[in-house]
């Protein structure tokens, strides 16, 4: 399962807290460690599809959980990577 951080509140210039930077750090870090985990439960269901067609016990039930869960992780992955493209589009709209 995709673990996120818990929700800080956001800082930046003349917010009390920290920096902007800061904030776009975590964000980068948040966006690599979900990329990351997504990554790993792909690598894992090709190694189940590798070892159900290779391997002489066929563990049915294993390889489809894993190829569900890298599935789904991706998907929630790509869904959050729109909605924050969504959000700096909107961002980048608003005039100042």
């Amino acid at each position: 399962m995709i673990k996120l951080p818990p929700f800080t509140t956001p800082s930046g210039p003349g917010l009390p807290g920290g920096s902007s930077q800061n904030l776009v750090e975590n964000i980068q870090d948040t966006f690599t460690r979900m990329f990351n985990e997504v990554n790993a439960r792909q690598l894992e269901a090709d190694r189940k599809i590798e070892e159900f067609a290779t391997s002489t016990e066929k563990d049915v039930h294993g390889t489809m959980i894993a190829m569900q869960q890298a599935d789904l992780s991706l998907r929630l992955f790509m869904q959050v990577r729109a909605k924050l493209t969504s959000a700096y589009q909107e961002i980048m709209r608003t005039q100042m």
